[in-house]
């Protein structure tokens, strides 16, 4: 009996493992994507903000040349279109969901099974982190697909 109760210590323990480091990863993804994001937008507000200055401050406009002027222009269309075909904003959003998803199931590994759990609780919670693995999996698949013309 000890070695049975061993195992499923074991088990636990990995499975929690592995929701601790996966939790961490995709939260470091999402913070990755999310000011990404950020940084694309205040970019292209600032390559905006910058074209509108050289082009309506008289001072500037005759200091500047029309192809920098172009240059800084085209520079915040690029900024925009590169995070909307990339996708920055939708992938943090993904990643934050599947953060949240993942701290709900160790919370229930760790605080909702009984003190002692069995081999079943323990493979329910797994299996709920499989459906889970596979639901994100397709939304993700759906999402990517989305954007293809």
């Amino acid at each position: 009996m000890p070695d049975d109760t061993q195992s499923l210590d074991e088990r636990k323990n990995t499975l929690l493992a592995e929701f601790i480091f996966d939790e961490k990863r995709y939260l470091r993804l999402a913070r990755f994507n999310y000011y990404a994001a950020q940084g694309l937008l205040w970019a292209s507000l600032a390559a905006g903000s910058l074209a509108a200055l050289l082009g309506l401050v008289p001072a500037l406009a005759a200091a500047t040349e029309k192809w920098q002027l172009g240059l800084v222009s085209a520079l915040s269309v690029l900024f925009t279109t590169f995070s909307q075909q990339v996708g920055f904003h939708q992938r943090a959003n993904w990643h934050y969901r599947k953060v949240h998803r993942i701290r709900t199931l160790r919370r229930q590994l760790q605080f909702e099974l009984p003190t002692s759990p069995t081999a079943d609780d323990i493979a329910a919670v797994s299996n709920a982190r499989s459906a889970m693995d596979l639901e994100m999996s397709n939304e993700w698949e759906d999402r990517k697909l989305a954007k293809e013309p």
